[in-house]
């Protein structure tokens, strides 16, 4: 059975984006950078922040820290 209480698919809407932080660009210039912007999406770059994700958790939930290094007074 698939739990459905978490999201599994990662959306990113690249005209909300635009309009958002480029008011004046017009619906013209928008759908071109529209369907321009998946030449320069690397799935690489995606993978690699999932992958410190999951490094994070094992570190953060498994307890997995690197020891700190103990002054000595000698």
């Amino acid at each position: 059975m698939l739990n459905s209480d978490y999201d599994r698919e990662y959306v990113f809407d690249i005209d909300s984006y635009l309009i958002e932080w480029y008011p004046t660009m017009d619906m013209q210039t928008r759908r071109s950078i529209c369907s321009k912007a998946y030449d320069f999406i690397d799935d690489d770059v995606i993978q690699e922040a999932i992958d410190l994700c999951v490094w994070n958790y094992a570190l953060d939930k498994l307890n997995m820290n690197k020891k700190e290094s103990e002054d000595s007074d000698d």
